[in-house]
């Protein structure tokens, strides 16, 4: 098979001639037909991860080890299966979205639908070989998500992209008919705001610095205001505008981005954050108590959400964002372009 490698932290990608992984137990042999290229990956590129406050962490420390194949947003069919797996003849050839947020399988939290927060991450694309190879492993058909009626181009994105936002907004809790913030609307914050405008958010202010995709939130995806977040004092500009916000959900995680937001929550407010732009959080203790504020963290989601929500896509009820086609071998002219901010919405790499 062919697998295009990451040899050497924030070098190119390497094309590379492998042998086919055979399956197992309960593994299946998925083919790859596409990847989506996410943020994510660009930060595994690198070789680290910004903290804030100048504190890295490298990501040999959560098992990332070179050579490797990236690409955890992974659309493809059914080519083989181990013996133990529980499937049979008719699901050959079956198109499939994986769920790539795998951990060791064997503790409480994995045991109870909670793997993405396993600390033993044993994640596709991440930890182990993902879909810029032409084959991979999946340790258990359960993790695979029959694709019909999912739009191919976006299928695998909804595993990262889309789950990481339905994930996000399922932490406010109920108030869907209160006013929510969604900060930065890149290819995640703008599936945010498509996600909660299909499932009962009311009330949804968008924020971005940039003017040209604050109209697509509003024009196409029926933001209810919008706000540049260079432009004046933000805060006071909302603030007179709608009063406090019951919920903030934060895809940009920088330390102006959390002063901003934080600043926009209400008596009981929820804040979000999702964005690993290495920001830190400053913010008096005493005023968190007496407002009763709530900080989340949110990390991808579980199986059970990603069922979720492509129960809502396949009702036709989250739109869809905009999603580009390109053939893997343009790879690293794809992730310059992501990494420069020339995307709108996703790159998807197919394999034909």
């Amino acid at each position: 098979m062919k697998a295009y490698l990451l040899e050497e932290f924030g070098a190119d990608l390497v094309e590379r001639e492998l042998e086919d992984p055979v399956p197992a137990g309960r593994e299946v042999l998925i083919r790859a037909l596409s990847s989506g290229l996410c943020h994510s990956d660009l930060h595994f590129h690198e070789g680290f991860i910004d903290l804030g406050g100048g504190q890295h962490l490298d990501v040999e420390n959560i098992g990332i080890h070179l050579p490797t194949a990236l690409g955890h947003e992974v659309y493809g069919r059914i080519e083989d299966f181990g013996p133990e797996s529980g499937l049979t003849a008719d699901d050959r050839e079956r198109l499939v979205i994986v769920y790539p947020w795998l951990g060791c399988g064997e503790c409480e939290l994995c045991t109870s639908g909670r793997d993405n927060m396993c600390p033993a991450q044993n994640g596709i694309g991440v930890q182990q070989p993902g879909g810029y190879a032409e084959k991979i492993i999946v340790r258990d058909a359960k993790y695979l998500i029959d694709a019909a009626g999912i739009d191919p181009v976006l299928a695998g994105s909804y595993a990262c992209s889309g789950l990481t936002a339905y994930s996000a907004l399922e932490k406010l809790g109920p108030i869907q008919d209160e006013w929510i913030a969604i900060i930065g609307l890149g290819g995640v914050g703008l599936m945010a705001l498509a996600i909660a405008k299909g499932t009962g958010f009311g009330k949804v202010v968008a924020i971005d610095i940039d003017d040209a995709k604050l109209t697509t939130a509003s024009d196409d995806y029926r933001a209810d205001m919008t706000f540049n977040a260079r432009s004046g004092d933000l805060v006071e500009a909302i603030t007179s505008e709608l009063g406090r916000l019951a919920g903030v959900v934060d895809f940009v995680g920088s330390t102006e981005s959390v002063s901003q937001g934080a600043a926009l929550l209400k008596g009981g407010g929820v804040y979000v954050t999702v964005g690993l732009f290495g920001g830190e959080l400053r913010f008096p203790l005493p005023a968190l108590a007496v407002q009763q504020l709530q900080f989340r963290g949110s990390f991808t989601g579980t199986l059970d959400e990603l069922e979720e929500l492509l129960g809502f896509v396949r009702q036709g009820r989250i739109k869809p964002i905009p999603a580009r086609p390109v053939p893997i071998a343009d790879v690293n002219d794809s992730m310059r372009e992501l990494r420069e901010g020339h995307v709108s919405g996703r790159l998807v790499l197919t394999h034909r």
